[in-house]
């Protein structure tokens, strides 16, 4: 009893000893705070009231937008409930500011109610867009091709009405925690319905995306005719699958700025769209995507390596058949070119040894990559589209391809022969069906494209076993036409190389101005021509001369008639030749 009395005397004691000025402040702060409290609960129930009268609206509305088919009036109903919850927003958010401005705990206890019934009005109008999405899948489904693009704009308003009804949730989770009011309940089950939501999209995402592939594979075995309706199918999907991939960024954002692991949903995106700029990208991402690689290709091994290695010795063993069944091809095709009947220039050999192993190579390809199971068709066709390029690309090679082989089948001349060809005379040294290698007299090499050489006048000297070397020597007029003869036929026949048959030939062809003109043929084997040529041309010098026999130079004789005057030099004079047929003037 005397502890009670002692304490209550301390009490006001100190009570008494107090600052009255202070007193009188927090007196005047409460009489203030009043009016604004007062005018914050009113507040309060006002937008409780029209919340829950909000969402009777909504739910008119939605009852509304399922029973109507019109897509213009499902816009116009889902646009009003949008509004609708806008406005209640906006509404909460000037409320939220005012009880931030008064700041006392009875403004922030309204103010943590409130936000908490907005939570549960967002986590009703997200259930209900989960119900109305899954319908909205299910009507796609059973629309025509032409209904379908209306249907997948709803779904798209829906994942954008839906996206937003979630940030604004984490907003006023958010603005709790700031307020130090425990929001771990709040925040799991955010989180949970975030992943959920995730899971969904990213089952949805691979489903349409195995469906595309699918139609994809199918249209490849179907006529051309018949792929039409497959195409479109093929591009709905697609739009489908882009709509999907967009969601789901969306979503990865909601989910990253909440703090949830995002690289597994990251991976699927650019597994589906290829493309790495289209995932929310981060180290983790790039790992996961890397790891997750590696993984697909560790598990397609272990699935495949039995049939791998199978298929790898079947190609190997068809290969190595086709190689040597070349390789015997080559040997027969060379015995029967090189054969004495065959008479086949030496680039006809080549070629057909050549063409002949390669063919069967290639044809031995083409039956390996068959049997081990590659669709050849998309292959032979973009060889023939390659080939139709090329052929554009190389249109002087192929003329000069052309060209050798058109002097492959008619054989004009061989290595080793004495040409004119392509304006080139010397030695054919080596050719292909592009080009032909002259090695000139001089020793000059000149490499011809077959074109210029097949589109000019061949010349082939040492095609012919034997040659006639045709020589013109003249005399003059005074000499004896017999003897020169003979002094010829000796020389001719004298000389070892000569062939005595055919027979040679030496005749008297010409009276010219200022000689008498021989001609000397003898035959000579094509290799010995040129020392034939020269060794004549040599003799029948050594031998006129001794002989006394004159090699004319062209001259002219000039006769002068008249008198030359008198009074002229005597080392000049004019001439003038008065005749018939001509007048000369010498001076």
């Amino acid at each position: 009893m005397f502890r009670k009395a002692l304490w209550l005397l301390l009490f006001f004691s100190f009570h008494s000893l107090a600052d009255p000025t202070a007193t009188q402040d927090v007196s005047q702060e409460v009489a203030t705070q009043a009016p604004m409290v007062n005018g914050l609960v009113a507040e309060h129930a006002m937008i409780k009231n029209d919340m829950e009268a909000a969402g009777q609206r909504i739910n008119q509305l939605e009852t509304s937008w399922k029973n109507t088919t019109s897509e213009m009036n499902r816009d116009l109903i889902q646009q009003q409930a949008v509004t609708d919850i806008r406005n209640t927003s906006r509404r909460i958010d000037k409320f939220l500011e005012q009880a931030r401005v008064a700041n006392t705990p009875e403004a922030i206890a309204l103010a943590e109610d409130l936000v908490k019934d907005e939570i549960r009005f967002f986590e009703a109008r997200l259930t209900s867009a989960s119900t109305d999405l899954s319908n909205l899948f299910a009507q796609y489904e059973k629309s025509s091709a032409d209904e379908q693009l209306l249907v997948l704009f709803n779904i798209n308003d829906f994942y954008a009405y839906i996206n937003w009804l979630i940030s604004e949730r984490a907003a006023n989770i958010k603005l709790l925690e700031g307020w130090q009011i425990d929001t771990t309940a709040e925040q799991q089950q955010l989180n949970r319905e975030i992943t959920n939501y995730a899971d969904f999209m990213t089952a949805y995402l691979r489903n349409n995306t195995r469906m595309r592939e699918l139609l994809e594979n199918e249209i490849t075995s179907l006529p051309a005719d018949a792929r039409t309706a497959m195409e479109t199918r093929v591009a709905t999907q697609n739009r489908l699958v882009q709509s999907a991939v967009n969601n789901l960024r969306e979503v990865v954002v909601l989910m990253a700025a909440q703090g949830l692991p995002v690289d597994h949903y990251n991976e699927l995106i650019f597994k589906t769209t290829g493309n790495l700029a289209e995932a929310v990208v981060d180290f983790g991402t790039l790992k996961t995507v890397v790891i997750g690689f590696y993984e697909d290709f560790v598990d397609w091994i272990k699935s495949n390596i039995g049939g791998l290695i199978s298929r790898l010795l079947l190609f190997t063993v068809l290969m190595g058949a086709a190689v040597l069944i070349a390789r015997l091809v080559r040997r027969v095709i060379a015995r029967a070119v090189t054969h004495k009947r065959a008479k086949l220039s030496t680039l006809v050999q080549e070629f057909f040894v050549k063409i002949g192993g390669n063919i069967v190579v290639v044809f031995g390809l083409l039956f390996a990559l068959a049997q081990v199971g590659l669709d050849l068709t998309p292959v032979l066709t973009g060889l023939g589209v390659a080939g139709i390029v090329i052929g554009f690309a190389l249109q002087d090679t192929l003329s000069n391809f052309a060209s050798g082989m058109m002097i492959l089948i008619y054989r004009p001349f061989d290595v080793g022969d004495f040409v004119e060809a392509g304006g080139v005379a010397g030695k054919v040294g080596k050719m292909s069906l592009v080009n032909t290698t002259i090695r000139t007299f001089d020793n000059q090499v000149f490499l011809v494209p077959n074109a210029k050489i097949w589109g000019e006048t061949i010349k082939n000297l040492t095609s012919e076993r034997l040659r006639r070397v045709d020589m013109v020597f003249g005399v003059s007029y005074g000499d004896d036409v017999v003897k020169v003869e003979e002094i010829l036929h000796d020389i001719v026949t004298g000389h070892p190389k000569v062939l005595s048959t055919p027979e040679h030939m030496i005749r008297v062809q010409l009276l010219n101005e200022s000689s008498v003109d021989f001609i000397v043929r003898p035959w000579v084997k094509t290799e010995d021509y040129w020392d034939v040529y020269w060794d004549i041309t040599r003799e029948v010098k050594v031998r006129f001369d001794r002989e006394g026999i004159t090699i004319p130079f062209p001259q002219r004789e000039l006769h002068i008639h008249g008198q030359v005057k008198s009074d002229l030099p005597v080392d000049r004079a004019t001439v003038r030749q008065l005749d018939c047929r001509e007048q000369t003037v010498a001076c």
